[in-house]
């Protein structure tokens, strides 16, 4: 293990969980429900994602000039259905678990560097409560703490300032190139660890441990 490391990043919902199946399946039911001529196959999803931020796919690739309003509407419904859904299901990506417990009993810091919203965090804290207790991150972020999504760095640099590490102390774990180009444009040493959706979206998924990755063990 690098002897300077004193934190571990996890940058994103889909690098601890697999949620991307089923936050579409909750966009096209909230769509449905909301009567909007919209559906969301696997495909474009995939190229969605290349999009930080549920509200902005929205206003992107649902109904022309679509309003603010309906835009939190569809959004905060699908944050509900989404609550509902991973309940029903073993989300957790495994290796994420290993390293979050090794990281922890390893006295690093270890932080959620995400830009979601913090109802997708408490729903995801739940789903995972038998596996991980959130209340042990050192940090975790969310849209609220920063003005400008990934791959602006800003969350990250903000995040370092908050547990009082540098870049070189740090390592970033990232599900997507877009996510990935946010922590290194803040110099911080980042994996990319595609999950479900990588075949989709042309990113390769991972073959080798992240444990060993990390911690060279």
């Amino acid at each position: 293990m690098n002897k300077n490391l004193k934190a571990v990043f996890f940058g994103s919902i889909g690098t601890i969980a697999e949620t991307s199946e089923i936050q579409r399946r909750s966009y096209n039911l909230a769509f449905k429900r909301l009567n909007f001529d919209c559906y969301w196959n696997v495909a474009n999803y995939c190229e969605m994602l290349k999009i930080p931020g549920g509200k902005e796919r929205i206003k992107n690739f649902t109904i022309p000039n679509i309003s603010d309003d309906e835009v939190n509407k569809i959004h905060n419904l699908k944050e509900e259905i989404y609550a509902e859904l991973i309940e029903e299901e073993d989300i957790s990506r495994i290796e994420f678990v290993e390293v979050f417990h090794h990281s922890k009993a390893s006295d690093l810091k270890v932080g959620l560097i995400t830009t979601t919203s913090r109802k997708n965090i408490e729903s995801l804290s739940k789903a995972l409560e038998d596996k991980v207790n959130f209340n042990d991150f050192d940090i975790i972020t969310t849209s609220k703490d920063c003005f400008n999504p990934k791959p602006n760095p800003e969350i990250y640099r903000n995040a370092l300032k908050t547990i009082g590490v540098s870049p070189c102390e740090a390592i970033a774990i990232e599900d997507t190139q877009v996510n990935l180009g946010a922590s290194i444009a803040a110099d911080i040493n980042s994996i990319l660890y595609p999950g479900e959706y990588s075949n989709y979206n042309k990113e390769v998924k991972p073959s080798f441990n992240l444990m060993e990755r990390i911690f060279q063990i």
